[in-house]
């Protein structure tokens, strides 16, 4: 809590890594801290109902639907959406559009985004460039004119009538 980071262990691919939160986030953990038993650095931030263990992915979807009911948020089902990982693909979007919009230069920032989704290397990132892009058409101007190279093309494949 004192560094706002989350260790976040054994992700995809068995990776790790440290994810930096704000002082808003570090706020709402310290009431939720007051609301559940917590006993140390060890203990899983978010316990199942059986407290020595984690939620599995089945009850992350069955938390997820049950928010998305609560907040109204229609659902279309298995494999429509909205899903969890889309939480994770709007984040990388709206960062890189409020870096555009703001001028940030995105040579330095895109890297940074990369570790923080902890992709290895630019390469993952750039289908959430595609997506900034196609969702704000008003900047690809200014992407393509700095960074052109990274935006990957969609190629569509025409077929004959």
């Amino acid at each position: 809590m004192e560094e706002q980071l989350f260790i976040v262990l054994d992700t995809k691919f068995h990776k790790s890594r440290l994810v930096p939160f704000s002082k808003a986030i570090a706020e709402s953990l310290a009431a939720y801290f007051s609301k559940v038993e917590h006993k140390g650095p060890d203990d899983w931030l978010f316990p199942s109902p059986k407290a020595t263990e984690k939620y599995t992915s089945s009850g992350q979807q069955a938390h997820f639907a049950l928010l998305l009911r609560l907040a109204g948020i229609p659902r279309g089902g298995r494999g429509k959406g909205p899903r969890l990982h889309d939480i994770r693909h709007t984040f990388a979007v709206h960062c890189l559009s409020n870096w555009v919009r703001s001028g940030v230069d995105l040579l330095t920032a895109l890297p940074v985004l990369s570790r923080y989704l902890g992709h290895s290397g630019i390469k993952g990132t750039q289908k959430y460039l595609q997506l900034t892009a196609q969702m704000y058409p008003h900047i690809v101007s200014d992407l393509e004119e700095k960074f052109g190279a990274l935006i990957p093309s969609l190629e569509v494949q025409h077929e004959a009538v």
